[in-house]
């Protein structure tokens, strides 16, 4: 489970995006008491959190903030707070006295918490990009120079020591109960509606048995030519893709990687990954334009940067993998051992099957959302 607000994308996160579902069922039965509450946001009752509640003493000797807005266009100088320096920040909500604060941190937990660094001072507010479903919000933190609101539409948002945003996202916010507080304010101002705050709640993928949700850290995509970084050694990297109340796994396995069959000392033939380069490199979904997809939905991944990408072990050897190339496509390799633009038709069955794949049902989205925006630029032009 992650802690808190340290919960903004601390490192191990980024190592593995998902947060196994614990006790799903428990969680499951919180919400369930609740559902007139998500039905009806003007009556707020949100579950209890399962962390004790801060003590008022407590609270005073931290001066603990008492958010008035989350809200861009409703801040004040009596937003402005200052972090700097800080290793936790007590937070309140007027709206709902009687959930517990929460205890904002930077980075990291117990010994290796790193306090907030200097000059950490600005506003809280409620972040979403102009064309990202709702489900894609986030508390941020807005560091400006001054206290003025005026000041904020030239400030930068809190950075992580890791390259992310310093961020509390809603999945987050909708699954765990030290955020009831929060969800009763986001609710209460109208950010998010009881609805999207519900989708945040049960989007799930799986692998076997297990269950995972997205959260603070995970790699979230909703559009075509959205960047993301991956690490040429993870033999697969897992992004969410996310429409407007959903959003599928999509798992890449093998991207840049190449398995080998290697006979062994007893004459065993197995199949073995390796990957020919280290590094890392930022790449995006884009719709195919190569001739042999022409008239289909097709995804292909292009390669956009290389970051201090270098081969493995310092040699020539690649095991017959192209080398990879800024502005190139991802190859991947066939039975028959020829190497082609990795893609996925998103309308096409899997093989020896009437339904489409899970990768296809994930890459659908993106199409979706596209349709959607469109749809939407038409209607407001």
């Amino acid at each position: 489970m992650l802690d808190l607000v340290s919960v903004s994308v601390r490192g191990e996160n980024r190592l593995s995006p998902y947060v196994p579902s614990t006790s799903n069922t428990r969680v499951q039965k919180r919400w369930a008491s609740t559902a007139n509450a998500l039905s009806n946001q003007d009556r707020h009752r949100l579950p209890h959190s399962d962390i004790p509640a801060t003590t008022a003493a407590g609270l005073r000797r931290n001066s603990a903030i008492l958010l008035r807005t989350l809200n861009q266009t409703r801040l004040d100088a009596t937003d402005f707070v200052d972090l700097s320096g800080r290793m936790n920040k007590s937070l309140r909500f007027p709206v709902a006295p009687e959930q517990p604060g929460l205890q904002m941190r930077y980075f990291g937990s117990g010994s290796n918490s790193v306090p907030f660094p200097p000059d950490s001072q600005g506003f809280l507010y409620w972040h979403l990009d102009p064309d990202a479903p709702p489900i894609l919000g986030q508390v941020r933190f807005r560091t400006t120079a001054s206290s003025d609101p005026a000041t904020f539409p030239n400030g930068q948002d809190l950075q992580l020591p890791d390259g992310g945003t310093w961020n509390i996202s809603l999945f987050d916010i909708a699954r765990r109960s030290r955020y009831s507080g929060l969800r009763v304010y986001l609710l209460s101002e109208r950010l998010v509606t009881a609805k999207v705050l519900y989708a945040a709640l049960t989007i799930s993928g799986s692998q076997g048995k297990q269950i995972f949700h997205p959260a603070t850290g995970s790699v979230l995509i909703w559009k075509f030519g959205q960047r993301f970084v991956v690490d040429l050694q993870n033999l697969a990297v897992v992004p969410w893709i996310i429409g407007s109340l959903a959003g599928e796994s999509l798992r890449l396995p093998r991207l840049f990687s190449v398995s080998v069959s290697e006979r062994g000392s007893t004459g065993i033939v197995k199949h073995v990954d390796y990957t020919p380069f280290k590094g890392k490199a930022l790449v995006q979904f884009e719709r195919s334009t190569l001739p042999e997809h022409k008239g289909t939905r097709t995804v292909v991944l292009r390669i956009v940067k290389l970051i201090e990408s270098t081969k493995s072990d310092g040699t020539d050897v690649t095991y017959g993998m192209p080398e990879l190339t800024e502005g190139g496509l991802v190859m991947t390799r066939t039975p028959g051992r020829r190497w082609i633009p990795w893609s996925v038709d998103v309308d096409r069955p899997q093989p020896g099957s009437e339904s489409r794949g899970t990768s296809s049902r994930a890459l659908a989205i993106l199409f979706d959302n596209e349709a959607k925006h469109t749809s939407g630029s038409r209607v407001r032009g």
